[in-house]
């Protein structure tokens, strides 16, 4: 990826890109950006209940965490909706321990969700309904990091200190995909077809084989990068490049394909 002014023909614009950036920005809610066109439009108006939300791969629907409806303050209340038209699929509440604010993630195939761990739980697998089918409470003894992705096989990658695991499908057992040897990573993201992995690590992007192996650094900068995503097609990553501090209490990010 460039940093200079002599990319490819239409470098630092997006119209040469297909599809649609989904982000969260500020005050003004869950916005969607048509790359073609560059037009922005909201999906989601600013709500200042909605803990957080995630996007089927399909982008055809959407999982959404937020305060319950009717004053249920030990609730999570999940709002799985249609896109195109808004309209609810099914709701239900999920309640974490202490009434922690929740961060779900839909499997590739829409028929389980992954809740991030929280202070209190470790992961919790439900299936689309609200069922709760596991909670992975600890690996080995330790306590599990905070962010988790999905891969296409069903299948969870988890982060345990300095270590990137994977589960199996019925979330029994877990195998070592790498031992990553810097102060600082994480972001860990697959591609659509589960072959590779994408991760931020020192400051940059990375990537390799979904087995740990061929591991290669593919972004170079002055500045922070961070929170890989693979395009559906495996031949982009959407980036977040160059955070820094827009004031005391505030930071940006640029959106980097």
């Amino acid at each position: 990826c460039s940093k200079k002014d002599d990319g490819p023909a239409g470098a630092g614009n997006t119209d040469h890109l297909p599809g649609i950036v989904y982000y969260d920005w500020a005050t003004e809610g869950v916005l969607k950006m048509n790359l073609a066109t560059g037009i922005k439009s909201t999906v989601l108006p600013d709500d200042n209940g909605r803990y957080a939300w995630d996007i089927s791969r399909d982008g055809r629907t959407m999982l959404i965490s937020g305060k319950s409806e009717d004053q249920d303050y030990d609730a999570n209340l999940y709002t799985y909706i249609n896109i195109s038209d808004g309209s609810i699929i099914r709701k239900f509440k999920y309640y974490p321990k202490e009434g922690d604010i929740t961060i779900p993630c839909l499997s590739f195939d829409q028929q389980y969700i992954a809740v991030e761990p929280t202070y209190d739980d470790g992961i919790v697998i439900m299936d689309i309904n609200g069922k709760v089918l596991h909670n992975l409470v600890s690996y080995q003894g330790k306590k599990i990091g905070s962010h988790i992705s999905w891969m296409p096989d069903n299948t969870l990658l988890f982060r345990v200190e300095n270590n990137l695991y994977r589960t199996n499908a019925d979330f029994t057992r877990a195998a070592l995909v790498r031992n990553m040897n810097f102060a600082d990573w994480g972001g860990f993201e697959p591609s659509a077809d589960g072959s590779k992995i994408a991760f931020n690590a020192s400051n940059h992007i990375w990537l390799m084989n979904a087995d740990g192996s061929s591991m290669v650094q593919v972004t170079e900068s002055d500045a922070q990068e961070a929170y890989p995503y693979f395009s559906p097609d495996g031949k982009y990553l959407l980036f977040g490049a160059d955070f820094h501090s827009t004031g005391p209490f505030g930071h940006l990010w640029y959106l980097t394909v």
